[in-house]
């Protein structure tokens, strides 16, 4: 005998059986919105340097996000110059992080002045790439806006719609620059192609935000003129963030460059809304490598290997005319030198890279090898063995005719002026010549 609860129930089993039931979906989390945003990644799609910790990198940028997607609603922002537009390399470094961009969601791409430098045909092909929209709404072509100037985005808000506008901009301080590269774009001032969006910009969004290629004074320029905008991201800040400056109802924010820090800007709990905090993310090692960008970065590095970009390397005879002879045609003269070269981080420099598979990316190998730069110098692990890690003629210059005859072809001493093309700012901050002396201290300083 059926009991009275298989009764009850049988036409609602048979609703579900038959697809005409479905139960009501469960209301989604109720979260914040926050605003992500960053500029200028000049190709840094991994942190480079000899420095500890090692501070930056779009895979550590991508677990971030992960992990205030947890937490919040995000808009993601990205203002201007994925790479610096110096060859074949930073072509295929830009189209990685295009791919990089769209894996962790991005809403907008403003383009930059060495954007640009790869030309229009290729940033067709980038835009084409990016599931975002790219914007640069003050760069004409042929009379036509070449970019779009503004997108607006939907993002839920405590779980509430909110409507976020993002305009892109450049400084037209920019325009010669951009004109070199692509003679046929015009560059209309940002003020005056405010002035003329102002009536839609004013009627849309219920969060404005402005992506402005230029300098904080600009952007402050811009915001007391263009009241309406909550948050202005500017660039050409420097290394790292900037104190947040408040004009008015706008906020101009700025999270440094080459992707050290992830700027995250705190909208406010209720309409009409503001920004109610701004905080700044240092992308250290606490952050590891998401496994998708990451792939992402090796799948670059196997295109960069299979072009051979390492052999394409431009060489430039040496100044003396004399060739590299290697560190170890050095030892029968200056064993104990040599002997404490081999204790140091200088003698295991390729080793390093190969441990991160850069051992065929030109950028790196050439601070880490003997003579890249010049003729005769490194050009692989098979064909120059020799002269592969930091050696003494990094810094003492080629010493082939010095090996033989040493008395008519002595090699001058060396100085902290020696060690300054690799430990440039960007990649050894803090260096100090005295300190890292120290470490590989022999006979030939100064």
């Amino acid at each position: 005998m059926r009991s009275k609860w298989a009764v009850l129930f049988a036409p609602l089993i048979a609703l579900i059986a038959l697809g005409f039931y479905r139960p009501a979906a469960p209301e989604p989390r109720a979260l914040p919105l926050s605003v992500v945003f960053g500029s200028e990644i000049n190709g840094y799609l991994t942190p480079c340097g000899c420095s500890k910790p090692m501070v930056g990198g779009i895979p550590r940028r991508a677990t971030l996000l992960k992990q205030l997607a947890e937490k919040h609603t995000l808009l993601a922002l990205e203002n201007g110059d994925l790479t610096k537009a110096a060859g074949r390399q930073d072509e295929l470094k830009a189209e990685a992080l295009i791919e990089m961009l769209n894996a962790m969601g991005y809403d907008a791409l403003n383009l930059g002045k060495y954007d640009f430098q790869l030309g229009m045909d290729y940033l067709r092909a980038l835009q084409a790439q990016f599931k975002g929209t790219m914007l640069c709404g003050n760069v004409q072509e042929g009379g036509n806006p070449a970019f779009d100037a503004y997108t607006l985005v939907e993002k839920r808000h405590l779980n509430r719609p909110v409507r976020a506008l993002i305009v892109g901009l450049i400084s037209e301080k920019y325009a010669d620059a951009i004109r070199q590269r692509n003679p046929h774009l015009s560059i209309t001032p940002a003020a005056q192609q405010l002035d003329t969006l102002r009536p839609q910009i004013e009627s849309m969004g219920d969060l404005r935000i402005l992506l402005f290629y230029g300098t904080e004074q600009e952007a402050a320029q811009l915001a007391q003129a263009h009241p309406y905008f909550h948050m202005i991201v500017y660039a050409g800040g420097g290394d790292g963030p900037l104190p947040t400056k408040q004009v008015g109802q706008t906020r101009l924010v700025f999270a440094g460059n080459d992707a050290k820090f992830v700027g995250i800007a705190h909208l406010s709990e209720n309409a009409p809304y503001a920004i109610a905090r701004v905080e700044h993310t240092r992308l250290t090692e606490d952050f590891k490598d998401d496994e998708q960008a990451l792939g992402i970065k090796l799948g670059y590095l196997a295109r960069v290997e299979a072009e051979d970009l390492l052999a394409m390397a431009p060489r430039r005879p040496t100044v003396n005319g004399d060739t590299f002879a290697g560190s170890r045609a050095c030892m029968p003269c200056h064993a104990e030198d040599y002997r404490i070269w081999q204790r140091t981080a200088h003698a295991k420099a390729m080793q390093t890279l190969v441990d991160e598979k850069h051992d065929k990316d030109p950028e790196c190998v050439v601070c880490h090898v003997v003579g890249m730069e010049f003729e005769g110098g490194f050009q692989n692990m098979q064909k120059t063995p020799t002269l592969k890690d930091v050696g003494c003629e990094s810094c003492h210059g080629p010493a082939r005719k010095h090996v033989q005859d040493p008395e008519n072809h002595r090699l001058g001493k060396v100085g902290e002026k020696s060690c300054m093309s690799c430990h440039v700012p960007a990649h050894s901050p803090g260096f100090d010549f005295e300190t890292y002396w120290k470490k590989i201290e022999h006979g030939f300083k100064k």
